[in-house]
């Protein structure tokens, strides 16, 4: 599980129905010569979806219980669907969603010449989707809820990654988020997923993006898209950080992701994932057994969880 902030060492008894795998990865950050392990849970897609419903709801409740409330960044679309569990009523109604503070990891911006586009009327949600099938599910409950939005009333995709940079200083400065020993913001919680060709939120493999050091928020041009997102930095400042992935369209990108072994077919590749890991706090993976098939195949220390 996520461990939380007030009992780090706490382990989830999972349901008895539950059959879950468990263990940790060795790996290796690239450009620097560190060894950490990440923990890896490989479940059904049905368990998965409850495992982090489950992990999620404890750590909210520790965090809120210990702070007074909880920060959550999440990425696009591929939040949303592991979040929907949230919405059953064995979850919903656990959680004080008043509490939350809800802010994005990434999130599309169209250019059309040399004007930013908004798609939306400003102030409101801009990750319509997230927007659509979760927050306003939630809200149906919860009532009002802490949405952070980027503004994108400005002329140009760096001015937009500018004022969310500012904004989150400003969330910092106020204390409404942890600040990490660096003066980088601190979030409660990060949700990502991963795409089949291993991009991790808008973190590009291979993309110089990968290397920044000092700006909070960049943007990312790929092809005719242009995204903003967080930089590397302040995903691995968070205080846990939820990797969920599924399906077997993924899974050599969790191969590549997780294995620390050169693969001659992925020469000199950098992968996202494979450089996300928090520098004070905790990093889970996910998988479904589709996602997880191939380090099956690697026998790679995973081992059932003793109940």
């Amino acid at each position: 599980m996520l461990p939380s902030q007030g009992s780090r060492k706490s382990q989830h008894q999972p349901l008895k129905s539950k059959r879950r795998l468990c263990g940790t990865v060795k790996a290796l950050l690239q450009n620097e010569d560190k060894n950490y392990t990440k923990n890896v849970e490989v479940l059904s897609h049905e368990h998965l979806l409850d495992s982090l419903a489950n992990d999620i709801v404890e750590l909210s409740n520790n965090y809120i219980r210990e702070k007074g409330s909880f920060s959550v960044a999440l990425a696009d679309t591929s939040s949303v669907r592991f979040l929907r569990r949230l919405l059953k009523p064995a979850y919903v109604n656990t959680i004080d969603w008043s509490k939350w503070q809800f802010f994005w990891v990434e999130e599309e911006v169209f250019v059309p010449g040399y004007q930013l586009k908004r798609r939306f009327l400003p102030n409101e949600i801009l990750h319509k989707l997230v927007y659509d099938e979760f927050l306003t599910m939630v809200a149906r409950t919860a009532g009002a809820l802490n949405v952070v939005t980027i503004d994108y009333d400005l002329t140009a995709t760096q001015e937009a990654a500018d004022r969310y940079e500012k904004n989150l200083q400003y969330w910092v400065a106020r204390n409404e988020i942890a600040k990490s020993s660096r003066g980088l913001p601190k979030f409660d919680l990060m949700l990502l997923g991963m795409e089949e060709d291993g991009r991790v939120g808008s973190l590009i493999p291979d993309h110089p993006v990968l290397g920044e050091k000092e700006r909070w928020v960049t943007h990312v041009k790929d092809g005719n898209e242009t995204r903003l997102t967080l930089t590397l930095p302040v995903i691995n400042s968070s205080s846990n950080i939820a990797m969920v992935v599924a399906g077997s369209a993924n899974a050599n990108a969790v191969y590549h992701s997780l294995m620390d072994r050169y693969d001659p077919q992925a020469p000199q590749r950098v992968f996202p994932a494979k450089l996300i890991a928090p520098e004070e706090g905790d990093i889970v993976w996910y998988l479904d057994k589709d996602a997880a098939s191939r380090i099956f195949k690697e026998e790679l220390r995973i081992e059932k969880r003793p109940y």
